[in-house]
């Protein structure tokens, strides 16, 4: 039995918890398994599917990822981040201390690899990294050439989850793609017989980046011109402290609502957190995922496995994730796009039938929840 130390930096719940966590759920059978990771509500779902998870205060990182390295005032960011590191330093000591030895460290974000030399000094030399958003290759040459020299010394695997990442990989040699891991359905979605009124979905917390504000904006135009298409709205917006609201004011969800009368439009409707997939994705006929991080998330790969086509948010189609025929895409941040490709699936019903049935043959042999484990699994072991 190994003991695997997993490291996920965000406080918030994301695609990226949900699918660590189905992957320990087959480790946790034949390996000791511990999860750092700041208070909130990713760390919450982990102890609610029984994984020890190990609070801590903030886990250092450093981005450049296409749609968020550090530029103008962003760069301010570091001091925090500088802060972080020297406490991670500590709380890598008291890991040390609590679990006397470790055999494998991964890290759940590539962001995280600059805690690597730490990790290779405290704990072990086994570590490998999740790449799951697409780096910066252009910009930033001397931030290029930092991180891949901490890939080349201290990371023994890479691990993208799709092909767009792995072509932006530094390392490409070192980096191998796992598709994320999820389990396949029972009930799928029966899109033959539509209702009146079309119903599109979106899944994910209430943040800019995500693209939420933009969707709503669409629909709230599709309720001026009285296009019978409805917007089912699952998630939370995620609490900030008092500082942050006051800095960026503007990027307050209740204040984005109130302003622009979204609750005024009768096709949007909120159902807050989503416990129950099955249910929520048997109300919608297309999701739609309106990211500006220019990937494709896991709820376009669950809603594929109930036989949903989806929008992306995505400057091009790849051959894994996001194929022509099951999906279509539009410019991460161009609602005028993003309009036009809700009113495509209005004019031409058929194709949500046609396209999700594609999106659910292309997901099932990709994202086969033992295939992808036992990749997973594979490469720790060979660490």
């Amino acid at each position: 039995m190994k003991k695997i130390l997993f490291i996920h930096n965000h406080k918030d719940f994301s695609g990226a918890a949900k699918s660590l966590s189905e992957t320990i759920k087959t480790l946790k059978l034949n390996n000791e398994i511990n999860v750092v990771c700041p208070a909130g509500s990713s760390s919450s779902f982990f102890k609610d599917c029984n994984i020890n998870v190990i609070n801590a205060i903030g886990v250092p990182r450093f981005n450049h990822f296409e749609s968020g390295y550090y530029k103008g005032f962003r760069w301010l960011v570091l001091i925090r981040e500088i802060i972080f590191y020297i406490y991670f330093i500590y709380k890598l000591i008291l890991i040390k201390k609590k679990l006397k030895s470790i055999d494998i460290v991964h890290l759940n974000e590539f962001e995280l690899i600059v805690i690597a030399p730490i990790i290779h000094f405290f704990l072990t030399k086994k570590i490998s990294s999740h790449l799951r958003s697409r780096l910066e290759t252009t910009k930033g040459k001397l931030r290029i050439r930092f991180i891949k020299y901490i890939s080349e010394k201290f990371i023994n695997k890479i691990i993208a989850i799709d092909q767009d990442c792995y072509e932006t990989s530094y390392c490409k040699e070192q980096t191998e793609i796992v598709y994320n891991v999820l389990i396949n359905q029972d009930q799928k979605k029966d899109t033959e017989n539509f209702k009146k009124n079309i119903t599109f979905g979106f899944i994910g917390n209430f943040l800019s980046r995500k693209g939420i504000y933009d969707l709503l904006l669409a629909f709230k135009r599709i309720y001026e011109k009285n296009i019978p298409i409805d917007l089912l709205v699952g998630g939370n917006q995620v609490k900030r402290s008092m500082i942050y609201n006051f800095l960026n004011s503007n990027k307050n969800f209740n204040n984005f609502v109130s302003k622009n009368a979204i609750d005024r439009c009768d096709n949007i409707k909120f159902i807050g957190k989503v416990t129950d997939l099955n249910k929520f994705y048997s109300k919608i006929d297309v999701l739609i995922f309106p990211s500006y991080l220019n990937s494709v998330g896991r709820p376009v790969i669950e809603s594929s496995l109930f036989k949903i086509p989806s929008i992306i948010g995505l400057k091009n189609f790849n051959n894994d994730t996001a194929i022509k025929n099951a999906s279509l895409i539009f410019t991460p941040g161009d609602i005028e796009e993003l309009y036009e490709k809700i009113l495509f699936f209005y004019m031409n019903k058929e194709k949500i039938v046609e396209m999700g049935l594609n999106a659910y043959n292309n997901a099932i042999n990709l994202f086969d929840h033992n295939k992808n484990t036992k990749k997973f699994i594979n490469i720790l072991n060979k660490l």
